[in-house]
């Protein structure tokens, strides 16, 4: 008889074991979800087997990474939540909540969670460098220097550091941090003297310090490595401009205009000046003219109309026709003119102004919307006449 109970207990163990082993998630089919990037499917295909009120740390950290690689970053906190209850000094689970709260833009709490992370590894880089991104999008720019000079610190070799570090230095606008970005790109390009990234950065630091031989020699070490993009090529016009090698900066932005089609208007006005250098007078002016055309919004003449509009309103008529002759120099809005013309007429007491204006008007291209003033113009000519 006790032989049959033992028999009948070892099958019922066995049975519940095997019951057990089957109700365990397949992590071949687990490993394929994640590859086709099925990750909502892969923590529905998790929570099937587990129930609502789990607690194992292994499998709320799978479900939460489920989450939040789905781009359900409510749902991923709630796991990592319970992580955090479970262990409040686990890194991994700090860092988590930290980029959620960062992805969904709640900075303070994301901020929280970085200092959280350095209080127990006051080494962490990339809590600096998360911290640092954090103030540069709040306009903290000292803050963001501040966490990036201690990454700097920590990995002084690391290039997307170095280069991030020296970005912010530049933002600063001081010249100071601009000699401590170059002191920063110069330890690391000692080790990789051939990244394009720190050797831009230098140039760029370098603009900012006016070494303008450094500008020549980086942008033309980065022409070597293949970098030929519009940034490059500018920079290192700039250079042989201010070295006073002015056919080098001709046929640099000439390449720009090549590869690119436009330049900036600081652009078109260095190479304006080359030409002037090399005697080159007629391309020169062709290089002004588009200075000023960039130099100048097509929204001038409106914004002077506006400002016209406002003198008026102020009573002060005079100011408001300087600034509707002013609008002409840079096009011409048919409804000036015939603001100006009724001006002269009401407020300034001039007719011979008012006519040749209303005059103007009605020589100016018009929209089916302005049939009442053009009538009443012609009615007013007839009387002022």
């Amino acid at each position: 008889m006790r032989k049959i109970f033992y028999f009948i207990m070892l099958f019922c163990l066995l049975d519940t074991m095997g019951y057990a082993q089957e109700r365990q998630p397949n992590n071949d089919k687990l490993l394929e979800l994640y590859q086709t990037h099925q990750y909502r499917e892969a923590a529905a295909y998790l929570k099937s087997f587990y129930p609502d009120t789990v607690s194992d740390p292994s499998i709320l950290n799978r479900l939460g990474y489920c989450y939040r690689m789905a781009g359900d970053h409510r749902q991923a906190e709630q796991y990592y939540l319970q992580l955090y209850a479970l262990d409040s000094l686990d890194v991994s689970t700090l860092l988590n909540l930290a980029a959620i709260n960062t992805q969904r833009r709640l900075y303070p709490s994301a901020m929280d969670y970085y200092q959280r992370v350095i209080a127990i590894d006051s080494n962490h880089v990339s809590a600096y460098t998360a911290l640092s991104g954090i103030m540069r999008r709040q306009g903290d720019m000292e803050a963001a220097y501040h966490y990036l000079e201690l990454a700097n610190q920590l990995q002084p070799l690391n290039s997307d550091i170095v280069f991030d570090f020296a970005q912010v230095c530049m933002d600063l606008k001081e010249e100071e941090a601009y000699r401590r970005a170059d002191t920063a790109l110069h330890v690391a390009l000692q080790v990789d003297s051939l990244n394009g990234l720190l050797l831009l950065a230098k140039a760029q630091v370098a603009e900012k310090l006016k070494n303008y031989m450094e500008i020549v020699l980086r942008g033309e070490q980065l022409i070597e490595l293949g970098d030929e993009s519009k940034q490059v090529l500018v920079l290192l016009a700039k250079g042989y401009f201010h070295i006073d090698d002015f056919i080098g900066c001709q046929e640099t932005y000439e390449q720009v205009l090549e590869l690119y089609e436009n330049m900036g208007e600081i652009d078109y006005y260095y190479l304006a000046m080359a030409y002037k250098a090399l005697k080159r007078y007629k391309e020169g002016l062709e290089c002004m003219d588009k200075v000023l055309e960039l130099a100048i919004s097509p929204n001038t003449a409106f914004y002077y109309g506006r400002k016209a509009d406002l003198h008026d309103l102020a009573n002060q008529p005079s100011a408001s026709a300087s600034s509707y002759l002013r609008s002409f120099q840079f096009a011409p809005i048919s409804l000036h003119y015939y603001s100006l013309a009724v001006l002269y007429d009401r407020k300034l007491n001039d007719p011979r102004n008012a006519l040749r204006y209303y005059r103007l008007y009605l020589k100016q291209e018009t929209t089916p919307d302005e049939k009442v003033y053009i009538e009443y113009v012609q009615k007013r000519i007839k009387e002022l006449e």
